[in-house]
């Protein structure tokens, strides 16, 4: 049985689709029921990883919510932003949010629900679905760096077969 014909792409193409849409890089190489299930595997893990631990589990680096009494202002009626003071040591601190950001866009707006949900009043959880919930969404973007470099593996073969072909 031959593998499925896979059309050449350029390989930004393929990263740059692949984290805008979960399993787009490998519907533009024509793996269309890989790139549908790859895809819909990523995002049901991430948002099973919401469920499971809330909004909240994406901690955004460098937010501080307004409850943090430690951080918070005079008024204490706002969040504040600690990430220019200190990107790298913010990132180190909550490394989980690099894979969660593998997800793409879900991410974004998933952070943004998280900042609003902080700016309520809503406290993260300090139980073990918290934990949980994390690592389902960090897990998620892990997947999706998978597949991203996966597909463009295969997109590259694909160039050196028709490049050989052509030879």
């Amino acid at each position: 049985m031959h593998p499925p014909a896979v059309t050449p792409r350029p390989a930004a193409l393929i990263a740059i689709a692949g984290w805008v849409v979960p399993g787009l890089g490998y519907w533009l190489i024509g793996q269309r029921a890989r790139g549908i299930v790859a895809g819909v595997t990523i995002v049901l893990t991430f948002v099973y990883g919401l469920l499971v631990g809330g909004v909240r589990v994406i901690d955004v680096p460098g937010y501080r919510a307004p409850t943090q009494a430690m951080v918070r202002g005079a008024s204490g009626s706002a969040g504040t932003w600690q990430f220019r003071q200190n990107p790298t040591g913010e990132i180190v601190n909550k490394p989980w949010y690099i894979a969660q950001v593998l997800t793409g866009p879900l991410n974004v707006v998933a952070s943004v629900a998280s900042v609003h949900a902080a700016e309520r009043g809503v406290r993260p959880s300090t139980a073990r679905t918290f934990d949980i919930g994390t690592l389902y969404t960090a897990v998620a973007g892990m997947l999706n760096l998978l597949v991203i470099m996966d597909s463009i593996y295969l997109g590259s073969r694909a160039t050196a077969a028709g490049a050989t072909e052509s030879a």
